[in-house]
């Protein structure tokens, strides 16, 4: 993951592919996706056996955030 100050800094970048456009985010949406629970959840003592409903959370908060935009869907 790279930082930058603005989706203009990122595409000036001499690393930037536009395939990888819609991989964009703005800080806000990276904390939203990392307050879902499977990240809320770690110090829970069940964090493991409910770790295929928490990854399905996260995977919908990614979908939300990233409007299904298909850099983001994973396989």
């Amino acid at each position: 993951m790279n930082l930058f100050r603005s989706e203009e800094h990122a595409r000036n970048w001499s690393g930037f592919k536009q395939t990888a456009a819609g991989g964009l985010l703005t800080l806000g949406q990276i904390a939203e996706i990392f307050s879902a629970p499977l990240f809320q959840e770690r110090p829970n003592g069940h964090y493991i056996s409910n770790m295929a409903e928490l990854r399905g959370t996260l995977f919908a908060a990614i979908k939300t955030v990233t409007n299904d935009h298909p850099f983001w869907r994973v396989p």
